[in-house]
């Protein structure tokens, strides 16, 4: 659908299909997609420079940091990891503000056992340590 010029579709319009379609997948499996190796992120990652170097016209040579600047500035796309970082903060913020007992518990007992140990296998409560330091300041 995306390369089909015969559709004259615009860039903004290509954008949001891609987002409709792609990027909800990503969305609402975000907590999934937390726990995927690094090297699965950067296959979808590749998927995504693909979809954008097809919308915007790129060629296919252009380094992948000018594909990621064009695609936020021109299609307020976030790379791949930092669209789920993005998510996953909001997550645990917006649970937290709302006082959800599953997750306000998930995190203190994280808090708590964070600094007592090393943790090889990050979660995606790694990533929200501001969130978190905000609901729990330190005493």
């Amino acid at each position: 659908i995306l390369s089909n010029k015969k559709w004259g579709l615009n860039q903004n319009t290509l954008g949001n299909l891609y987002k409709s379609l792609v990027g909800s997948i990503l969305n609402y499996s975000f907590p999934y997609l937390n726990s995927f190796s690094e090297n699965n992120i950067k296959k979808l990652q590749a998927i995504q420079n693909t979809a954008v170097r097809s919308i915007l016209k790129l060629k296919y040579d252009i380094p992948s940091n000018i594909v990621h600047h064009e695609a936020f500035n021109k299609l307020k796309l976030l790379t791949v990891s930092n669209r789920l970082y993005e998510l996953s903060e909001r997550y645990v913020g917006t649970g937290l503000s709302h006082s959800i007992p599953l997750v306000v518990r998930l995190v203190k007992e994280y808090k708590e056992g964070f600094e007592s140990r090393y943790i090889e296998y990050p979660t995606p409560l790694c990533n929200c340590y501001l969130t978190i330091s905000f609901f729990f300041p330190e005493t």
